[in-house]
Order: structure tokens, then C-alpha cells, then sequence
């Protein structure tokens, strides 16, 4: 049964009072919004982030304007989490909407990140150095090369 049955019912026969329903669903509204209040009572709804992941104390956040600044969460709050900010040397309140999960490079990031840089160059001189670049990147622990 949905709450809108009574209502769906009114409309295709034409009895009843549209108040007197209306009234029922915001009573059944309310007794809905008590019960989650009870039992979330002392608790907090964890915040998401940016792509809708929950933001939990010990993930690390990352800009999604400026990927490379990264936070780790010491708190979190109402559409909002805490972390360290270096820029002002103390802990901060930061928008979750302006953050997503940092997740660690993968290989097939950094070939895309080299095959995206090197098509933007021109052939030859700069070709070198991309390369050195990445193959550092990928060069195994310990590789003696």
C-alpha cells in the first residue's frame, strides 16, 4: 500500500476531502521523520562527498579543482568534514562538495597521464624527458636501471 492511494483514489472517482488526505500524509510524514530522529538520536548522517561516496574519519580527500591537495579526515559534520590545512597551519572545516576520495594512482592513470602530456608536445627534444618522467614513475623498487 502507498501513501498516495487514498489520494490516487479521490482523483479517479471524485470522493472525499483533498484536505483530510493531505493532512493523513503529512501526520504519516512527520510520525516518519520522528522515528528516523529516535533512531538516529546522538548519531550523526555521515556527509558524501563530490561523486556520493560517505566521508569517514581516516579517508583522504582530494580537491576536485586541485587534485594534488589532498586532506586527511580528522572530523566530520554536517556537509562538511575537518582536516589539517597546511596553508593555514591549523585544523579546518572543508565543503564536501568541493572534495572526493584520493585514491592512489594506478598504472593505467599514469600511462594515461603520459599519453595525454605527450600529445600535446612536439616530437623530438621534449619527447626524452616525458619519457624519462613516466618510466621513472613505472620503474619497479629496486630496478637498477
Amino acid at each position: 500500500m502507498s501513501i498516495t492511494d487514498e489520494l490516487r483514489e479521490w482523483v479517479r472517482y471524485g470522493k472525499g476531502s483533498l484536505l483530510a488526505i493531505a493532512d493523513r500524509i503529512d501526520a504519516e510524514y512527520q510520525k516518519a521523520i520522528r522515528e528516523l530522529n529516535n533512531l538516529a538520536d546522538g548519531c550523526v548522517l555521515l556527509p558524501v562527498d563530490a561523486d556520493g561516496e560517505y566521508i569517514r574519519i581516516g579517508d583522504v580527500m582530494e580537491n576536485i579543482v586541485c587534485p594534488s591537495v589532498h586532506r586527511e579526515v580528522t572530523g566530520v559534520g554536517v556537509e562538511c568534514f575537518y582536516g589539517w590545512d597546511e596553508n593555514n597551519g591549523r585544523y579546518s572545516q572543508f565543503d564536501v562538495n568541493c572534495y572526493r576520495h584520493h585514491h592512489a594512482p594506478t598504472v593505467e592513470d599514469v600511462l594515461r597521464e603520459f599519453y595525454s602530456r605527450y600529445c600535446k608536445t612536439k616530437p623530438k627534444k621534449e619527447d626524452d624527458a616525458i619519457l624519462a618522467e613516466y618510466a621513472a614513475k613505472l620503474r619497479l623498487a629496486g630496478d637498477a636501471e
